[in-house]
């Protein structure tokens, strides 16, 4: 393997949109929810096929330092960048790029989420090996990672494909023309019926000398903070920081011919609320009903069931979300399970933090 090959896990979200099972004390990619590993396990799994595993680091908080240690005894701690605070993925990659310049001027990186399921590995390790490569060629350009849709999804993003850059592994490589953001159902039915529009995988792979430059000219105030030597004033340098993406903040702001994307046939999901769950396992299992745990039914369909301990018993439903946990239950429309987010505001307001 390239020994300039590195791979970032970023592993500091929480997933609110899986709620209750997915909280804040064990986020979703700490999370069972689609093998007998959890998310972060699986990526390491995929992950340590393309670089060696010296060379995999995973992007962090400190909250979470112990059950990274602990779901991935592979780690050792000096494999863990750890943020002070939580201030988007913009910063967080600034970050891992900044450690890993550090540790290899050469180094060429790739960020890949901690909890996404990949059906086709073989994909993934080729996608990312050719992104990888092209990154190390041509090192002005970020590459990232397009998967070919396969349904109107209004609550991805999408990357618009311009000309055509290279071949490379048999794989055709294009410049990216622009990024769209969750679009309308309409809109969304007209880019899967085209060829030119991909869903954003948002993986990023880059030189870390590279990026460390763009991060100074589009997001001095990141840079400035990534690059605090003493400890505590980076603490209150992050305290400082707004939140944000790299999408927005970086690579929507970089020239064109300095973005490519490689398109992929990944069989792929962000897993993103239970209806995204439910259709991933729908497609897999060819079933009506998706379920973990204990339940008995009559007459229902197209629901997901997921149970901690209680038996659920349900009659005569339709298209819905039946989450157990010892101390909440989740029902809701199948269709409107994207509102999660909303419970989460409510538990906020009401000053239910037991719950979060």
């Amino acid at each position: 393997m390239n020994q300039n090959f590195y791979a970032v896990i970023m592993a500091g979200g929480t997933g609110t949109r899986l709620w209750p099972v997915s909280r804040k004390e064990k986020p979703k990619q700490f999370q069972k929810f689609t093998s007998s590993k959890t998310m972060i396990q699986e990526t390491y799994d995929r992950v340590v096929k393309v670089v060696d595993k010296k060379n995999i680091m995973v992007s962090t908080g400190e909250q979470y330092r112990g059950l990274v240690l602990e779901q991935l005894p592979e780690l050792g701690a000096g494999q863990l960048i750890m943020e002070p605070l939580s201030r988007g993925t913009a910063a967080a990659i600034a970050l891992a790029a900044k450690k890993i310049h550090e540790i290899n001027p050469q180094a060429i990186v790739a960020t890949v989420a901690s909890d996404h399921v990949i059906k086709n590995v073989d994909e993934f390790v080729s996608v990312i090996n050719t992104a990888l490569e092209t990154a190390e060629k041509h090192q002005d350009k970020l590459v990232t990672v397009g998967v070919n849709p396969t349904y109107p999804d209004t609550g991805m993003g999408y990357i618009k494909m311009g000309k055509e850059f290279s071949n490379s592994n048999k794989k055709r490589i294009f410049f990216v023309d622009s990024f769209v953001e969750k679009p309308d159902q309409k809109t969304a039915e007209k880019y899967l019926s085209g060829w030119d529009y991909l869903w954003n995988a948002s993986y990023f792979v880059f030189s870390a000398k590279s990026f460390l430059g763009w991060i100074e000219k589009f997001t001095p105030k990141i840079s400035e903070v990534v690059n605090i030597g003493d400890k505590e004033k980076m603490v209150k340098g992050y305290n400082d920081l707004e939140s944000a993406p790299i999408d927005t903040v970086i690579v929507e702001k970089m020239d064109e011919e300095n973005r490519l994307v490689v398109p992929s046939e990944l069989q792929w999901s962000d897993v993103g609320n239970w209806g995204s769950l439910f259709d991933f396992f729908k497609d897999s299992l060819q079933s009506e009903m998706i379920v973990k745990g204990n339940h008995v039914d009559v007459g229902s369909r197209d629901c997901l069931v997921y149970s901690e301990d209680k038996l659920v018993a349900t009659i005569g439903l339709k298209n819905v979300i039946i989450v157990e946990t010892d101390d909440a239950i989740l029902v809701a429309d199948r269709n409107n399970v994207g509102e999660v987010k909303k419970i989460i505001d409510k538990l906020k307001e009401e000053g239910k933090h037991l719950y979060l």
